[in-house]
């Protein structure tokens, strides 16, 4: 007779992934052992096998939780009323609540992405596509004039990714500024550029 699921079976499962997510942050997914992650749940590593049956079934889907939540969000800003200029800073603006929410998903989803198998980096390359599509239909909207030139959509776009998306190699958020405030700077110098912006105490 088959095991029957534990009610609590999925929020079991999504505890596993943030606790592995912090260890594989600090100390690298390669570093952390199976056994480490059993103890991070206050459990054993047959429990944790009756969950997953692998470390890299784990980072498969911290990785895909994580960047199914960027695409919702994406997908709600572009889809929201409001002026183009509104949706992006609120696209933004979410996202950094997402990076600081979820910081430690978001450095395995930067830099462990290699450790998957060829496969399963495809399947997490093309949402993490999906989502800069989005980022780029917005920008279009704000600026139509890139709409035509093939040449800089990509480079204007992953210009904005890059200034928000490795924040959580320096940003505090206990800093003197939170990241509602920075993802509004953001938006300010890539949309008007740094002379237009008045800083102020």
């Amino acid at each position: 007779m088959a095991r029957t699921q534990a009610a609590d079976y999925d929020d079991r499962r999504r505890n596993i992934l943030i606790q592995a997510a912090n260890l594989f942050a600090e100390k690298g997914y390669a570093r952390t052992s199976i056994s480490e992650l059993a103890t991070a749940c206050n459990a054993s590593k047959s429990w944790l096998y009756h969950y997953y049956p692998s470390k890299e079934a784990i980072l498969y889907d911290i990785m895909s939780y994580h960047v199914t939540e960027l695409l919702e969000c994406a997908r709600d800003c572009r889809d929201e009323q409001g002026s183009p200029r509104d949706r992006f800073r609120e696209l933004v603006r979410r996202f950094m609540s997402l990076y600081i929410e979820a910081g430690s998903q978001h450095v395995i989803l930067l830099n462990d992405i290699g450790c998957l198998p060829e496969d399963k980096q495809k399947e997490i390359q093309e949402l993490q596509d999906d989502v800069v599509a989005i980022v780029l239909e917005l920008i279009c909207e704000v600026n139509p004039a890139l709409s035509g030139n093939k040449k800089f959509k990509k480079p204007v776009t992953m210009a904005l990714m890059g200034m928000i998306n490795w924040t959580y190699t320096w940003f505090d958020e206990k800093g003197p500024i939170n990241e509602q405030q920075f993802a509004d700077l953001a938006v300010d110098l890539f949309l008007n550029g740094l002379m237009s912006k008045e800083f102020k105490g």
